[in-house]
């Protein structure tokens, strides 16, 4: 049976990716933050799937959590690593709160990090598994008064591809999901607007899923979203400085 753990597993992609992976079976391990999200998650999974699901509160933007939580799992053999948990905050990148950034940072790449060496140092051993990064479209240019977060996935999205080529020679598949704006509640925790026409987390999580069954390295799920890639940086960078800037200013003046 395969194993699989989840960050960031009780709601949004990843418990959409969690849903996929009962479906077919597989046990399941979700780490997230919040206790009774997970709590509600597990329920939802084991009754709609009759799935093995246990959950561990764990905060990754702690240092040294993340050692923490690989070690919680002596008992399993995890088959599949999704590091789907993160963070990020809108704003002039001087006004955002330096330590809730650097907790972001730690959250999205230096537990990611840390996860993703000691999960590979397992998987080579045994040549076999698969690790999945969740970065965000945003990896592929500067994002004005979203600064930290983008260039947060840019990390993780050059990470990715890097251990995955290191990786590859042993049979552990190493992949990077890259999906533009979702419909989640990341939005209202960042301090942005949702845009219109953002995908359903459970989309998101389908084209994932197939790509990660047909091995691919980059992931990035939608049409507009692929063909957006086509586009000068220097443009795109320029739409989301428009589209920031008039959400930042849309809050102040609620505010």
């Amino acid at each position: 049976m395969t194993t699989v753990l989840i960050t960031g597993g009780s709601e949004g992609i990843g418990l959409e990716l969690a849903k996929l992976y009962a479906s077919d079976g597989a046990q399941l391990i979700l780490a997230a933050r919040d206790p009774v999200r997970l709590f509600d998650a597990r329920n939802e999974l084991q009754k709609l799937y009759h799935a093995r699901v246990d959950t561990i509160s764990s905060d990754l933007s702690v240092p040294g959590s993340a050692k923490k939580l690989y070690e919680s799992l002596s008992g399993h053999e995890v088959d599949v690593l999704i590091n789907n948990a993160g963070c990020g905050y809108t704003g002039y990148s001087w006004q955002i709160d330096a330590e809730a950034e650097e907790k972001m940072v730690q959250l999205n790449d230096a537990s990611l990090m840390t996860l993703c060496k000691l999960f590979l140092a397992d998987f080579t051993e045994r040549r076999s598994g698969t690790i999945v990064n969740v970065a965000s479209t945003g990896a592929f240019q500067s994002g004005p008064y979203i600064a930290g977060y983008y260039a947060s996935k840019a990390f993780v999205l050059n990470y990715t591809k890097a251990i995955a080529e290191e990786a590859k020679e042993y049979g552990v598949h190493v992949c990077c999901l890259c999906p533009g704006p979702v419909d989640t509640h990341f939005y209202a925790k960042s301090g942005g607007r949702k845009p219109k026409g953002a995908m359903s987390a459970e989309k998101t999580a389908a084209i994932a899923w197939k790509g990660i069954q047909n091995n691919k390295k980059v992931i990035i799920p939608g049409f507009f979203n692929r063909l957006a890639m086509l586009v000068p940086q220097s443009i795109r960078t320029a739409y989301v400085r428009r589209s920031k800037l008039k959400n930042i200013r849309r809050r102040n003046k609620k505010g």
